[in-house]
């Protein structure tokens, strides 16, 4: 009897302990097996504390299964069924928590527990997100392609063995089976480029419930012509009967192709920093500034270099003296050049100074009122001696340009704010308030080359929020808070068919890799988006009336003309002109940026009018932007680390276009 009142105390004491859910919700965790399932499989969950909570024993739980964003359950575990926690160190084991329906929405389901105490069966926390997991829907998957060998020659025939299997509990008739060259179906430059290397395998082929089959080709390709060593992937897509969606796609290991009596430069693949050995460099980072900029002498405060014209710029830095010898009666003098080099004010800071060598810098600040037209200017500060000679002097880019009052950036992938770094730094360093929208979560790109293997829906997903975290990086790296950044959490590639073939949200896109036609990622916009033209362009009209931009960024499709980019700029239009006709939008307050014309010849045409804007920018945001860019370890960020622009070279404008009529034209892009 007094054990058990013992026990009871416990748990009121527990309690107390606790000022609202959400330190419950941290002393206990449901963890599955898996982080993504087909539909069809089954959950398993063990419960793991929290490091360092003492949760009492004689309290065992109830978990409840519920579609992210939904409160009602999808599955209540029946009340004969308890879960306790484990006991030891070792932890508890993994037990069936449901069994997945086979008409199972796709997307992300979380975990909710409901404890109750052992002794009197009351209801004593409620552990809210406890745990959660992804359910996908993969009908075949490619599992593995085995070719013939690792080295070829040039003309070397290419053999395979593709082994497919079927995932679902009933036949699949009309499968369509490719051997190409490596390539992703949704971006037209690699495809056609590849098209002529496609080799048809099976044109109708049917695999029974549950079955594999493995299609043997002793000549499915011609190892190509080469003049050095080089690196070469083939690719596998599975299509429907009609050609028009991919149900999956798989590569092939890399194979090494060399040409007869040639054996170097050896290659490198993607995932090492230089492409060949003869591309090490080890001099240009020892000289990324140039000669006299940025000296030991003087050094600026870099970190607000980007101004808006009229307004006052304080230019902070510090003077010191580097050498051996002293400096006696040093001045001080700054000067704030024009973009051709013309002086427009000078002012001397300091007189008869005796700096000493190796002593503590001063710190100074001189402050310049700057003139009303953009452009890249530049401070200069000179120490001289008392004959007015120049004993050390440097300069600092400074750009000038007129700024909105707030900015909306949309992307396709991350990393496609790359071209933006200098507007990104001018919002932050003016205080602008400044947002990004990521449509897709990249979860396609270089996933099978990160896990050196083609990926699995659970795969594809956590490679998806790699990217996403290297994007908060990198963002971070320019100054952008995390609180800043949205995902949708659409599928790489997939933004073609949910613009042009799956309008309603009752009839979702699946996608390709993650084998889901809801979103299934944590921390998104809008759990369980759903892959619908009306659901993207809900969530975009919401995020636009969210912030109430000034300046709108978009993409407009680069040279190779990925689907993902072109459509990022339809969903964007579309959303502001539904706006304007709600009346919640005036067409006068917001402009509509896009990246500027990288090939005409193989741009897709537009009906819409342009205005080219040029931003100066400074040396150092660009060099802020190069870094920014290494956090894409993922995309080959080690590759542009390898290959570092020094100060001199990076770009000091940046080219973008304004889209002057985007409110017309409505319709001209409803077909591909």
């Amino acid at each position: 009897m007094r054990h058990d009142i013992s026990k009871k105390l416990a748990v009121v004491a527990w309690l107390l302990l606790l000022p609202g859910l959400a330190q419950a919700e941290a002393l206990v965790r449901a963890v599955t097996d898996k982080t993504s399932y087909n539909v069809g499989s089954q959950v398993l969950m063990r419960l793991v504390p929290a490091p360092g909570a003492a949760v009492p024993l004689d309290v065992v739980f109830a978990p409840t299964v519920r579609y992210a964003g939904e409160s009602r359950p999808e599955f209540t575990t029946p009340s004969s069924e308890v879960w306790s926690l484990p006991t030891g160190s070792a932890g508890g084991s993994y037990s069936p928590l449901w069994t997945i329906p086979a008409n199972a929405r796709t997307g992300r389901y979380e975990i909710d527990l409901v404890g109750y105490a052992k002794v009197s069966g009351q209801i004593v926390i409620k552990v809210h997100q406890a745990g959660s997991f992804a359910v996908h829907r993969k009908l075949v998957k490619v599992e593995s392609i085995k070719l013939g060998k690792t080295f070829y020659v040039p003309g070397d025939p290419v053999a395979c063995n593709i082994t497919l299997k079927n995932l679902t509990d009933h036949s699949l008739h009309g499968l369509r089976v490719e051997f190409s060259n490596r390539y992703w179906p949704w971006i037209a430059g690699p495809a056609q480029q590849a098209a002529a290397s496609i080799v048809t395998v099976a044109a109708d082929l049917s695999l029974a419930a549950g079955s594999e089959r493995v299609i043997h080709s002793s000549r499915v390709a011609v190892a190509p012509a080469v003049t050095e060593p080089a690196v070469h992937q083939y690719g596998v897509v599975v299509w429907d009967h009609d050609r028009k969606n991919v149900l999956d796609i798989a590569f092939s290991r890399l194979v090494f192709i060399r040409p007869p009596g040639v054996d170097s430069p050896e290659p490198y693949p993607l995932q090492y920093m230089y492409t060949k050995l003869s591309d090490v460099n080890t001099t240009s980072y020892r000289h990324f500034y140039p000669p006299g900029l940025n000296s030991g002498a003087v050094r600026f405060d870099s970190s607000h270099t980007m101004f808006v014209p009229g307004r006052d710029a304080t230019i902070k830095f510090s003077v010191g003296n580097p050498g051996t010898t002293p400096w006696k009666q040093i001045s001080v003098v700054a000067r704030l050049l024009g973009p051709e080099g013309k002086e427009i004010e000078r002012k001397t800071l300091a007189e008869r100074r005796d700096l000493l060598p190796h002593e503590a810098p001063m710190r100074e600040s001189v402050t310049f009122a700057l003139p009303g037209s953009p452009g890249l200017y530049h401070a200069e500060v000179t120490l001289r001696d008392p004959s007015g000679n120049a004993v050390a002097q440097s300069e600092l880019d400074i750009g000038v340009n007129s700024l909105p009052k707030s900015i909306l950036i949309f992307c396709a992938h991350e990393d496609d704010e790359g071209g933006w770094t200098g507007l990104i730094r001018a919002a932050v360093e003016n205080h602008i308030p400044i947002h990004f929208v990521y449509f897709t979560s990249g979860d396609a790109g270089s996933c099978d080359l990160y896990y050196e293997h083609s990926c699995s829906p659970a795969e594809a997903m956590n490679f998806g929020e790699l990217r996403m975290a290297e994007t908060r990086a990198a963002l971070g790296h320019l100054g952008v808070g995390k609180r800043d950044i949205y995902f949708l959490g659409l599928p790489d590639g997939g933004s073609g068919e949910i613009w042009y073939h799956h309008l309603d949200p009752g009839n979702p896109y699946l996608s390709v890799l993650l084998a889901c036609d809801h979103a299934p990622y944590q921390d998104v916009f809008q759990p369980n988006l759903p892959y619908a033209r009306k659901s993207v362009e809900a969530a975009v009209k919401a995020l636009i009336m969210k912030f109430h931009p000034q300046v709108i960024v978009t993409a407009h499709p680069p040279a190779e003309g990925h689907i993902d980019h072109i459509v990022n700029g339809y969903f964007v239009v579309q959303a502001l002109q539904e706006l304007v006709r709600e009346h919640a939008l005036s067409p006068a307050n917001v402009k509509v940026y896009v990246d500027r014309v990288y090939d005409r010849k193989t741009l897709p045409p537009t009906p819409y009018h342009y205005a080219k804007r040029v931003l100066y920018v400074s040396g150092e945001v660009m060099a802020l932007g190069q870094e920014a860019n290494w956090f894409y370890q993922s995309q080959g960020g080690n590759r542009m680390e390898g290959n570092i622009q020094d100060f001199d070279q990076l770009p000091r404008t940046l080219v973008y276009r304004q889209v002057l009529d985007w409110r017309k034209h409505e319709g001209w892009n409803e077909k591909p």
